[in-house]
């Protein structure tokens, strides 16, 4: 424990974990004034900026790595950004948070939260980077509603989750916009949010980033965009999005913001992995009664061993089952690699043996809501069966509509191993032959 002076307007760097108690005096944090009694905490490695509205005393308990000290205002944007939030009428509001990695987008999303719940609205928070989710999974877009005060997402209880089966916008940006609409709708009609705040991923510069973006804004109706600018990141983002003839809010970024290198970044989701799935048990599930949406097998014409091993000899490849849906067909081989391969008008996806094993997938209701994540361990195709290691607390078997593959597999520490990225090419191969459920 250690008490500590603040004069009137000195700002102080807090990094997590810490627990503050204000003695006496006030205290501005992120969008809340804290006085006499009212304590708040940093989570571990979370860094906020506080200021003090006048001379405040505060009980400060750091936890290890914890870190208080006092800074130059004058290098600060508490200010700044606190004008340019509070103009924003926030009742019946969609407002969208862009900008690059570690530009400050989950602080302002958090600033914008306390905001509305001062005003006493419901407010919908959607987290719209499956890389780095902190209110759901990673490899998901989730939701919450936020009814007091936060100092961080991960803060807030999960409501919705859509598993977008990638860590990576560019390979899913469309399935991705299709989730965040769902959500929007799914807050606004079934939580009753008088305002929804969607902080999104950092993916802001190429010429499809930004067109996801803009499609984002359209698609969400935004009442209010805040574009966070470091550099000439969102240059070209901010050029198209003059254009629409939105609230467009400019704000700078913090010059004391944390950039996160792509280690830590990876890390962080391996820890999100093993939280969401650890301790883990181990569910059978029938695939010709829960199906894997994305890749039905045990749902279309199976070939008996002789035309198997005629099949075999003309690709001259040693596959040892195949399933087939009009012109499109998966098979499993002794492989090295995933390929396709042609047979008359027969596009024939090939996997490798045990391509399954690790790869993340989701347990999803008839809503394609997320029920849990999974791994899947191993799929027999003499039964129909696969084996799916989930959190050992999960208890809704009884909700599970199907499975959907993801694009990731892990290994049995959690850790990212390989983007299977030939998942999404076997989708749209059977797309074209038969109607995949979303």
């Amino acid at each position: 424990m250690d008490i500590q002076a603040v004069g009137p307007n000195e700002f102080l760097s807090i990094d997590g974990p810490a627990s503050i108690r204000v003695m006496n005096g006030r205290l501005y944090v992120l969008g809340v004034e804290y006085g006499s009694g009212d304590s708040f905490t940093v989570m571990r490695g979370r860094r906020i900026i506080a200021k003090s509205l006048n001379d405040s005393k505060i009980d400060v308990v750091l936890g290890p790595e914890g870190k208080i000290e006092k800074v130059d205002g004058n290098n600060e944007v508490i200010d700044v950004w606190d004008r340019a939030l509070s103009a924003i009428p926030l009742r019946n509001s969609t407002i969208i948070i862009l900008g690059a990695m570690d530009v400050g987008k989950t602080t302002v999303t958090t600033i914008l939260v306390n905001k509305g719940v001062r005003e006493n609205l419901r407010v919908g928070v959607i987290d719209g980077d499956p890389g780095q989710n902190d209110i759901g999974p990673p490899t998901t877009i989730s939701a919450s509603i936020a009814t007091s005060f936060i100092t961080h997402l991960t803060q807030l209880r999960n409501l919705r989750s859509v598993f977008v089966k990638t860590t990576s916008i560019e390979h899913v940006w469309n399935y991705v916009l299709d989730s965040i609409s769902r959500l929007i709708d799914d807050l606004k009609h079934n939580y009753n949010a008088d305002t929804i705040v969607i902080n999104t991923d950092g993916w802001v510069s190429d010429s499809i980033a930004i067109k996801f973006k803009l499609e984002m804004v359209k698609r969400a109706n935004a009442s209010h965009i805040i574009v966070i600018k470091r550099n000439d990141e969102v240059d070209g983002l901010l050029k198209e999005l003059s254009s629409l003839a939105r609230n467009v809010i400019v704000i700078p970024s913090p010059p004391n913001a944390r950039i996160r290198d792509r280690d830590d970044r990876k890390i962080r989701r391996e820890m999100g992995y093993s939280k969401y799935l650890m301790p883990s048990r181990e569910l059978s599930i029938n695939l010709r009664e829960r199906p894997i949406i994305n890749l039905p097998l045990f749902n279309g014409l199976k070939y008996d061993n002789y035309i198997i091993s005629l099949i075999r000899r003309s690709l001259n490849l040693p596959i040892h089952y195949i399933e087939q849906w009009g012109n499109a067909a998966v098979a499993i081989g002794n492989v090295k690699e995933f390929q396709v391969r042609n047979l008359g008008d027969v596009n024939i996806a090939i996997l490798p043996e045990n391509w399954e094993s690790g790869l993340l997938v989701a347990l999803e209701d008839k809503n394609n809501y997320l029920l849990s994540l999974g791994i899947l361990r191993k799929i027999y195709y003499n039964t129909g069966k696969a084996v799916v290691s989930v959190h050992e607390s999960f208890n809704n078997e009884n909700m599970i509509d199907h499975i959907r593959l993801g694009m990731i597999r892990v290994n049995d520490n959690y850790e990212e191993i390989e983007k299977v990225l030939y998942i999404g090419k076997v989708e749209s191969l059977l797309s074209s032959q038969i109607i995949l459920k979303r």
